[in-house]
C-alpha cells in the first residue's frame, strides 16, 4: 500500500468529506506532483501531508463542537489511572527517574485517549462519488 493510498483510506474512515476535499486532497495532489517531478523519488511532502491530516482532524473536532465532550470523556479514565498510579507508588515516587515518570505519564495519557478516540469519533459522512464529465 502506498503512502497516498494509506492516507486516503485513513481519511475515508475518520474525516468528513468537506475536510478531505478542502484540506487533505490538495496536500495529496501536491505530494503526487512533487513525486512525479522528482522522477518517482518522494523526498519531501510526507510531513506536509501528515500536517494536513492533523489539521483536518482538528477542523473536524472543533467544527463539530464536541471538543468539550471529548475532553470530559478523556478525563474520566485519566483520573482513574492517575489515582491508582499515585496510590500504588505513594512511597516510591522519589526513587523513580524522570524518564520512567515521563514514560508512565505518556502511558496514562495513551490509556485514557485511545478508548475515547475509538468510541467517540463520529462516523464520517458518506463521500460523494465523482460524476463523469459530459
Amino acid at each position: 500500500m502506498t503512502f497516498a493510498a494509506a492516507i486516503t483510506a485513513f481519511a475515508d474512515r475518520v474525516l468528513t468529506s468537506r475536510s478531505f476535499d478542502l484540506i487533505v486532497a490538495p496536500a495529496l495532489a501536491d505530494f503526487e506532483f512533487d513525486r512525479a517531478a522528482r522522477d518517482g523519488e518522494p523526498r519531501t511532502g510526507y510531513l506536509a501531508v501528515l500536517a494536513a491530516v492533523g489539521g483536518a482532524l482538528w477542523d473536524d473536532v472543533v467544527r463539530g463542537g464536541h471538543l468539550g465532550t471529548f475532553a470530559g470523556l478523556a478525563l474520566i479514565p485519566l483520573s482513574y489511572y492517575s489515582i491508582w498510579f499515585l496510590l500504588w507508588l505513594e512511597q516510591g515516587m522519589a526513587q523513580l527517574s524522570r524518564q520512567v515518570l515521563a514514560a508512565i505519564a505518556l502511558s496514562i495519557v495513551a490509556l485514557s485517549l485511545v478508548p475515547v478516540l475509538v468510541c467517540f469519533w463520529p462516523s464520517p459522512l458518506p463521500r460523494r462519488t465523482p460524476t463523469e464529465p459530459r
